[in-house]
């Protein structure tokens, strides 16, 4: 605030009445304040300006119709949301992480001065995966010693199932999404050592380039040094959970109907498709050439 009065006495020749100003007592502010100590503070990681309808719909049904919630914008992406109840607000607090239109809503108790403190929106809650973890380390010990590379670990998750791709561990961490998202870790034991990947559920728009949430690659200002022999591409959409490598697509032989089944089989080391179409109602079938029917088998047998 000082270097705002600064810049105002700098560019502008203030009469005595601008000069003069007003004095305010603690007690007068003390009533904001109390207003201020009942509410939560919420800004929108993103490039996309949120609507104010689209906020409040959201939130009332995220956090399960809070008793008279009132949500007032303070700026761009920046609300405030009063809330009364205590309980409420800790329950909000510790239940994120909160997403709308792939955009994450960081949430932060009052305290004088956020509204200009860059830092006050930077810690956000993230779930996150732990891969490549041998079967005899899947304990909730193991997470919470791997997950202190984040500034917090809230909780601790083993799945009870595994997939095709093996086991992680689940944890709900607090992270500086200031900083670029970690990919993995480095794990020692007993001398030896072992990488460790991360992955991000539901994990909101970040940059490639630099892989730090709140803009795209395209607007990234960020210059980001690959060392040589290292990757290109050192971000990519493999840091989100549940992104598999999808199959390539290829056009099909024959126009789809809605009773067409996909098949998928292995060829030269690559997924292709095969449609498969239920057989036709005899009553329904018209004339092809026979000649049609041997070209038709010729190049199902090419697959």
């Amino acid at each position: 605030m000082a270097e705002d009065l600064a810049e105002i006495l700098g560019k502008f020749a203030l009469s005595s009445k601008e000069l003069g100003g007003a004095c305010l007592d603690r007690e007068e502010v003390n009533l904001g304040v109390k207003e201020c100590q009942l509410s939560l503070f919420g800004k929108f990681k993103g490039e996309n300006i949120v609507n104010y309808m689209g906020v409040k719909s959201f939130v009332t049904a995220a956090w399960g119709y809070p008793k008279d919630l009132k949500v007032v914008e303070l700026g761009p992406n920046f609300f405030q949301f009063l809330i009364h109840g205590e309980q409420e607000r800790e329950r909000i607090l510790g239940g994120g992480p909160w997403m709308m239109d792939s955009q994450l809503l960081v949430m932060n108790r009052w305290f004088e001065g956020i509204e200009e403190d860059e830092n006050a929106f930077n810690k956000a809650l993230l779930w996150v995966q732990i891969w490549n973890l041998p079967v005899h380390w899947m304990s909730e010990e193991v997470g919470r010693k791997i997950g202190a590379v984040f500034s917090r670990v809230n909780e601790v998750i083993i799945p009870q199932t595994g997939s095709k791709e093996g086991r992680h561990i689940k944890l709900l961490v607090v992270a500086d999404i200031s900083q670029p998202l970690l990919r993995g870790t480095i794990v020692k034991v007993e001398g030896s050592t072992k990488w460790v990947s991360f992955k991000y559920e539901r994990c909101p728009d970040f940059c490639y380039n630099c892989e730090i949430m709140g803009h795209c690659e395209r607007n990234c200002k960020r210059l980001v040094l690959i060392n040589r022999g290292h990757l290109e591409n050192q971000y990519g959409t493999w840091i989100r959970a549940g992104n598999s490598r999808s199959s390539p697509q290829k056009e099909p032989l024959v126009k789809r109907g809605t009773s067409d089944k996909h098949h998928w089989r292995l060829h030269n080391r690559n997924w292709v498709e095969v449609v498969k179409q239920r057989q036709q109602d005899p009553s329904q079938s018209s004339h092809v050439p026979l000649a049609d029917l041997a070209g038709s088998s010729s190049h199902a047998t090419e697959m």
